[in-house]
């Protein structure tokens, strides 16, 4: 009688193959560049967090802030009020980040008083109220593709939305 031979992998074998290219697969992953899509959808979540979080910082510390915007470019920057009305960096680091990743412009912004801005330079006040205007900021990436992010006054909703849009659905 002759023996068969085994070959194969024994499970615990396939197991620690999986679990080290799962290992390598978190190594490598966030490392890869991400599309344009998804790199404006980030800064549009990003965005509309950060106008969140800062309505909410400006109702709690009773400090007034205002949003120095670029359109036409990704800058965007928060500037804390001091006390004697003058222009400080913010305390907070979390406000001191850019919510625009590289490649995403903000191609205009939209207050009803003013109307669509284009370019040169925009201020949007953020009190301890909140924001006085409805702001609508439209982001663009280098495809072309859009996403609209409203900021409605005087309640710190702000909302996001697929494509460019002027008015609320």
């Amino acid at each position: 009688m002759e023996k068969l031979g085994r070959s194969g992998f024994t499970l615990i074998e396939i197991a620690v193959v999986m679990a080290i290219i799962g290992m390598l697969m978190l190594l490598v992953v966030p490392r890869l560049p991400s599309s344009d899509g998804e790199n404006l959808k980030i800064s549009a979540r990003t965005l509309a967090s950060t106008l969140r979080y800062l309505q909410e910082r400006a109702a709690t510390s009773r400090t007034p802030y205002y949003l120095l915007i670029k359109p036409g470019t990704e800058f965007i920057k928060i500037v804390e009020i001091g006390g004697d009305g003058s222009a400080l960096e913010p305390s907070d680091p979390l406000m001191q980040k850019s919510s625009i990743r590289e490649g995403i412009v903000i191609a205009d912004v939209r207050i009803p008083r003013l109307g669509r801005v284009n370019d040169g330079e925009l201020r949007v006040d953020i009190s301890v109220a909140g924001i006085r205007d409805f702001v609508t900021i439209h982001l663009r990436s280098n495809s072309g593709q859009f996403q609209t992010v409203m900021v409605f006054p005087s309640g710190g909703k702000v909302k996001i939305y697929d494509g460019y849009l002027e008015e609320p659905l």
